[in-house]
């Protein structure tokens, strides 16, 4: 494995771009809707249920071409989809499937199953949450397909059906988090199984001594801690969901060993924060209405790069007065939030007459992704020559302007219901994050001055 198959990052490729995860034409692209529906079978609570296709879905090469991004929504729907969060009816078929042991029994021994249709709206919702992920650019034209597919294809028939089921739980309920743990496993623990041996990722299928040798080849790729951390946190999560499902339980592979040591706080590796006078340099490097638009959004709600790609034309409100913006933030949570009159007059412009679709669109007219924002962003900042020595990613603008607020006073508590932060150490942490630099500063200071 290498580190792109570890941490992928999509490159600005032109025509031919090819994500790693699929190869278009390939017999695994060819074979996804078949797979998909002998997968699904073994699903305990969605068990029987075939996935209807998408709207726009080949259903031959199980490819879809749409202007979704991979934080978007399906094209299924699910939440966000039509911007109520409710699943849409729409057509199911089952299958007959083999009665599961965990499932309660009822009265005469017979096993108590959901019906088609509850277990078909289980389903969809959870394809919705995970939405869809581009995995190839040609000739200009995106080509996405869903991200439940794909891990379908990663994992055994019985460890997909699951993965299923424990990307459904209470405890996972963020569909980034979902989204997450599904692309750590289809990108990072199903390479590594295949390189040991296996012919796809199943629970139990690594060992130990496999899973620190692997920690220590990212280590020394230089991958972060964080991002290892996280990684072995999916592989030891879904170990330990299913050591309570099945007899005998599987031995989890991760052991408090390989769990990276994270100082607490943030460190030389944090997200770095622009100035105010580094702001207005990467805005003035902004030659296009477009590029502005983008980075003054990040900044100004403190926004996430997904919720801005997820936005749609009718989360823009005009009372008149001011303009705002209907955001989905983390957790579900609708936000209305006022926009600043030039960032206003810019959206206005874009929209144009526009009464439904996406918010953001490029220059073709599809949808902005996360990727699309990641590369104004990096450009811009390179522009103008900040943060020096690193990629002005789009979260570096939600931590600047957090990080301003603070400066400017604001209390924290305002920040941190600004910022959406559930936990009020969080927005603790930028402060101390940024007290504890003008105290070093001055500390450096007073030594230098020894010297004078």
């Amino acid at each position: 494995m290498t580190v792109d198959d570890a941490a992928p990052r999509t490159s600005d490729g032109g025509s031919g771009h090819v994500d790693p995860d699929v190869e278009p034409g390939s017999a695994a692209a060819a074979e996804s809707g078949s797979g998909m529906q002998r997968s699904l079978g073994a699903a305990p609570i969605l068990e029987g249920v075939v996935l209807p296709a998408a709207p726009g879905e080949d259903a031959g090469s199980g490819t879809v071409d749409a202007s979704r991004s991979d934080d978007g929504p399906s094209a299924l729907g699910g939440p966000g989809a039509d911007g109520t969060g409710r699943a849409p009816n729409g057509p199911s078929s089952g299958i007959p499937g083999q009665p599961d042991a965990g499932l309660a029994a009822r009265p005469g021994g017979a096993p108590a199953r959901p019906g088609a249709g509850l277990a078909a709206d289980a389903l969809r919702r959870l394809d919705g949450e995970l939405g869809q992920v581009q995995v190839a650019r040609v000739g200009g034209r995106r080509i996405y397909r869903r991200r439940i597919e794909l891990l379908a294809e990663a994992c055994t028939p019985q460890t997909f059906a699951l993965v299923l089921d424990w990307l459904s739980s209470t405890r996972r309920a963020s569909p980034a988090t979902k989204r997450n743990y599904a692309d750590d496993l289809r990108r990072v623990w199903a390479p590594l199984a295949r390189e040991v041996g296996h012919d796809a990722f199943s629970v139990g299928c690594l060992t130990r001594d496999q899973v620190r040798m692997w920690r220590l080849r990212q280590e020394g790729a230089g991958v972060a801690k964080r991002s290892i951390g996280r990684y072995v946190a999916c592989l030891s999560s879904l170990h330990t969901y299913a050591a309570e499902r099945l007899d005998p339980p599987p031995r989890n592979p991760v052991t408090q060993d390989d769990r990276p040591r994270i100082e607490a706080g943030r460190g030389a590796g944090s997200t770095p924060v622009l100035e105010v006078e580094q702001v207005r340099a990467v805005a003035a490097a902004a030659s296009a209405d477009l590029d502005l638009l983008v980075v003054m959004l990040l900044y100004s709600l403190a926004g996430r790069v997904t919720e801005l790609c997820a936005a749609d034309v009718g989360d823009l409100v005009d009372d008149g007065d001011r303009v705002h913006l209907v955001v989905t933030r983390k957790g579900g949570k609708r936000r209305r939030l006022p926009l600043p009159p030039r960032c206003a007059d810019l959206l206005r412009r874009h929209v144009g007459d526009r009464t439904a679709g996406p918010l953001l669109l490029d220059a073709k007219g599809d949808r902005l992704d996360r990727h699309d924002v990641d590369r104004i962003s990096t450009r811009l900042g390179r522009a103008a020559g900040v943060p020096p020595g690193r990629d002005l990613t789009p979260h570096v603008w939600r931590a600047s302007r957090i990080t301003h607020m603070l400066d400017d006073g604001v209390p924290l508590a305002e920040v941190q219901e600004f910022a959406d932060h559930v936990n009020p150490a969080t927005t603790i942490g930028y402060w101390e994050r940024r007290d504890q630099g003008k105290r070093a500063a001055a500390h450096a200071d007073r030594a230098a001055a020894v010297f004078e």
